[in-house]
């Protein structure tokens, strides 16, 4: 089941520990929790729900009733923060667009893009681009003359994310 626990646990600065000693859980049940590899039991869900402040429905996601393209807006101090459902095959649409709308990707998951944009500026356009293998020293410094900018990298190192201000 998918659900919101990483974007939420972000948004107050907590790590994974921080979460798990809140819950009462191992650091490493926050991380199958949220990378969907484990779904809690009713009593941990409802611990969850009750130290966000927010109704169950509202952090977890039922698989038979997705709620569409933006799983999850929310705003937290100076930034807004949203994820976007994408796969192999809309993901770079869905970069292009958010981009375009200044909203500044900051990771990266199996199915789900997470972005933010401030909230009391105008909002900086960005240009993304995937990369895919190893990357050398070499490239990432001739990537930076470009002015490009490391974002994230997602599945053991095999795709790498860079953004740069759309001119």
């Amino acid at each position: 089941m998918d659900n919101h626990i990483r974007i939420l646990r972000s948004q107050r600065g907590w790590t994974q520990a921080d979460l798990a000693a809140a819950l009462d859980v191992s650091r490493q049940t926050v991380n199958a929790l949220e990378t969907g590899k484990y779904d809690p039991s009713l009593p941990l869900a409802f611990r969850i729900s009750y130290l966000f402040g927010q109704p169950i429905e509202s952090i977890f996601i039922d698989p038979a009733h997705p709620q569409g393209k933006s799983t999850m807006t929310a705003n937290q101090g100076h930034f807004e923060y949203t994820t976007r459902n994408a796969n192999a095959f809309s993901e770079l649409d869905t970069l292009k667009d958010m981009g375009e709308l200044g909203w500044e990707l900051t990771d990266v998951g199996l199915n789900r893009l997470d972005f933010r944009r401030p909230t009391d500026t105008q909002a900086t356009k960005w240009l993304y681009q995937r990369l895919s293998g190893g990357l050398t020293n070499a490239q990432k410094q001739e990537l930076a003359a470009q002015g490009w900018q490391f974002v994230v990298s997602w599945m053991g190192m095999a795709f790498h994310y860079f953004k740069r201000p759309l001119a």
